[in-house]
């Protein structure tokens, strides 16, 4: 690590429950710097409320700190806008540690702790937290693809969105082949450019839904692991274009 903590467009929420000020501190700035927001609790009995009503994207949480830890942990977990944040737990000795993963904590910071320590971990939960994004994000598109299934054996189509698990499409009907349907169930092969690469993406799915104006999804069964990594790379891309885009609008209109 270079020591310097780049910004990202990619903002993070995050919720702080803990009593040390020095360690909020630290660990506030080291949130600042990576380009994320935090909310800091010193009682665990306020977390509920505050869960309902915020999304975060990590929950950190002191182990030593908190009345009843199952309780709490319930609570994140039944909440509709958290119930997949990244837990990061604060440690201190090896039987919070045995705790903290058997509760399900992705990820620990042990005290006392450096700053490097806090970034390395903060970062790992930020990663964590985009990968989650990046997961459920499904970014439009209008990408030229060449289709090709048992019954068709090639097509061409256009894909209008796309995702990590699948992409949605129309083919482009040629004269002559005006009869043939994509099937639901069946296997499909995709080739296409990423926009802003040039190499060919190769993916191989099947059919999920069609309807009648020939548009359909697919949800990927095998892609080449060197075009996954591109896939995702872009797609974060995407992810952290669209949120730094939605900040500069609600800037703008609170101006």
């Amino acid at each position: 690590m270079d020591g310097k903590i780049r910004k990202t467009a990619l903002e993070m929420h995050t919720l702080l429950l803990c009593r040390d000020a020095q360690f909020l501190g630290t660990t506030r700035s080291v949130l600042k710097q990576l380009g994320g927001t935090s909310a800091v609790l010193d009682e665990s009995n306020k977390a509920p409320e505050i869960l309902a009503a915020q999304k975060f994207d990590a929950v950190v949480v002191d182990w030593r700190e908190i009345e009843n830890l199952g309780e709490f942990l319930c609570s994140v977990r039944r909440s509709k806008l958290n119930q997949d944040c990244v837990l990061v737990a604060i440690v201190r000795d090896l039987l919070d540690l045995r705790q903290a993963f058997a509760a399900g904590v992705h990820f620990l910071i042990h005290k006392p702790a450096s700053v490097v320590q806090i970034e390395r971990c903060l970062r790992a939960a930020y990663n964590a937290a985009v990968a989650r994004r990046r997961k459920h994000h499904r970014e439009p598109v209008e990408i030229a693809a060449s289709v090709a299934t048992r019954t068709i054996p090639l097509a061409n189509a256009t894909i209008l969105n796309l995702s990590e698990g699948g992409a949605g499409l129309r083919m482009n009907w040629q004269p002559g082949v005006a009869g043939a349907r994509l099937s639901v169930g069946e296997q499909i092969n995709l080739n296409f450019l990423l926009p802003g690469t040039n190499e060919t993406f190769h993916g191989v799915g099947m059919v999920v839904w069609t309807d009648a104006d020939g548009d359909a999804g697919v949800q990927f069964h095998f892609i080449p692991d060197s075009e996954r990594l591109q896939l995702e790379r872009w797609l974060t891309a995407c992810v952290e274009r669209s949120v730094a885009e939605l900040r500069d609008k609600l800037t703008a209109v609170c101006a």
